[in-house]
Parts: C-alpha cells; structure tokens; sequence
C-alpha cells in the first residue's frame, strides 16, 4: 500500500510542480529560497526531486518571515531528516536564476558535518540523496543555481 500512496504522492508532485512552470511562463514572478551545501570529508549532499530531472540539494522556498539560516534548516529537516540549530548555517553565495521562468533569487548556505549523518527521505518529494565528491558532482546533471554554487564552492575548497 505504501508503495501506491508513494508513486501517488510523486505524480501529484510533478502535477503541481508543471502547473507552477505554467503560472511561471505568465507571471514571471521574483522568488526567494534557499539551498544547503551539506559537506562531509571533501563531498558535497545532492538530492533528486520526484518532480525534476537535475540533481539538486535541500532547499527550496522562504516562508513570508523566515531568514534563510531558519529555511534552510526547515529544508534540511523536511527533505533529508537533518536537524540542525540554524546558527550552525552560514551564507557563502547569492545567484539569480531564470531557467524555470522566474526570477529566483537564492542564497546559498553551508553546513560541514564531522560524521557522515543518517539521512531520511520520503520517496515522495525526494527520491534519492548521497554525498558525492566535488569534481563527480559538478560532472553530473545538475540544477544550473546548483552548479553555479559548486562552481564557485570549488574556487574556496
């Protein structure tokens, strides 16, 4: 039964998810999120969305009164099972993004982990998270904000 509810749960994922692209290609609205760069010994945490082809990461919307340091833990929580205190986040990198007709302002923070931690997933929205080694990621197909984070990430580490 879980089986069902879960391949469900992902169809209504990229459901909502087309009917955003479409309210995007009108609107083209100004967002604002968040993306957490999880690094563990040199590897960075990538994730796939049920509802998106590209690699990604945690992260995603700032709710209305939210700092990011607070979404991002949030976001960590929700798609990995990460709990984390928000004042061990810290902001390293701002883009702009347009591929998914917006303008999607997202800041980039960072969180280094001592032990490889225990991730959670739903298999709903998120279907897949692993840490992987800077140069494999940045070989792999990910989100274009993703890979200007990794671009730059790589410039400091």
């Amino acid at each position: 039964m879980k089986r069902w509810v879960d391949a469900l749960a992902r169809t209504g994922y990229r459901g909502a998810y087309t009917l955003a692209r479409l309210y995007w290609l009108v609107r083209h609205p100004r967002t604002e999120g968040v993306f957490v760069g999880v690094w563990h010994a040199g590897r960075v945490l990538l994730l796939q969305n049920s509802y998106k082809h590209p690699l990604s990461m945690p992260g995603g919307g700032m709710d209305g009164g939210e700092s990011p340091e607070q979404a991002g833990a949030r976001e960590l929580h929700e798609e990995v099972g990460l709990r984390v205190d928000v004042s061990s986040l810290r902001p390293v990198f701002e883009t702009v993004g347009t591929s998914e007709n917006k303008e999607d302002h997202v800041r980039f923070l960072e969180l280094d982990v001592d032990h490889e931690p225990s991730l959670t997933i739903d298999d709903r929205e998120v279907t897949w998270a692993a840490f992987i080694d800077l140069d494999t990621a940045l070989r792999l197909p990910v989100s274009p904000l993703v890979r200007a984070y990794l671009e730059h990430a790589r410039s400091r580490r």
